[in-house]
C-alpha cells in the first residue's frame, strides 16, 4: 500500500499565514495609534508582513495525500489557508488511469491526473504538490510511473 502526505508541512504553512495576516492588519491598526513620528514605521512593518504573506499564497504550500486504497487511488487537497479551507478530494481507478504531467508554476509545481474511461481520454484539474519534499515528489512519480507501467 502507497501513501504520501505532507499534513504536518501544511498545518505549519496553516498556522505562519495565520500569524503573519494577523500580524499586519495588528500592526496596521495600531499605526494609526501611535504618534505621528513612528507611524511610518508601522505602516512599512505592516507591508512587510503583509508581502509575505502575499508569497506564502503564490507558493501554494497546499496540502496533498495519495493513498493506494485496493483497485483505486484516492487523492485529498486543500488550501491550508487559516480562514478559508476548501476540502476537495478525487478517487481514481487503477484501471481509468492513464498517466500524469507536472506543471511549473511562478513559484510552485502543479500535478495533473489523466483519465481513460470508455476510449475517452480527461484531465483532472491541477493539484499543487510544492508542499511535499522532494522525496516525496520523487516518490510519488517513481510510483505513479509504476503503475502506468503494470497496467
Amino acid at each position: 500500500m502507497f501513501e504520501v502526505e505532507n499534513f504536518k508541512r501544511s498545518a505549519k504553512v496553516t498556522i505562519l499565514l495565520g500569524v503573519v495576516l494577523i500580524t499586519a492588519i495588528v500592526l496596521f491598526v495600531f499605526s494609526f495609534l501611535v504618534v505621528y513620528t513612528r507611524r511610518n514605521l508601522y505602516l512599512i512593518l505592516s507591508a512587510i508582513f503583509f508581502a509575505m504573506y502575499i508569497l506564502l499564497l503564490i507558493k501554494r504550500f497546499h496540502y496533498f495525500s495519495l493513498t493506494e486504497q485496493g483497485d483505486s487511488l484516492l487523492i485529498r487537497f486543500y488550501n491550508p489557508h487559516p480562514f478559508i479551507s476548501d476540502y476537495k478530494k478525487i478517487v481514481i481507478k487503477k484501471s481509468e488511469y492513464d498517466g500524469y504531467e507536472i506543471k511549473k508554476r511562478l513559484f510552485s509545481k502543479d500535478i495533473i491526473f489523466h483519465i481513460k474511461r470508455d476510449n475517452k481520454k480527461g484531465k483532472y484539474p491541477a493539484v499543487s504538490i510544492s508542499g511535499l519534499t522532494r522525496e516525496e515528489q520523487q516518490k510519488l512519480i517513481s510510483f505513479l510511473d509504476n503503475l502506468k507501467q503494470h497496467k
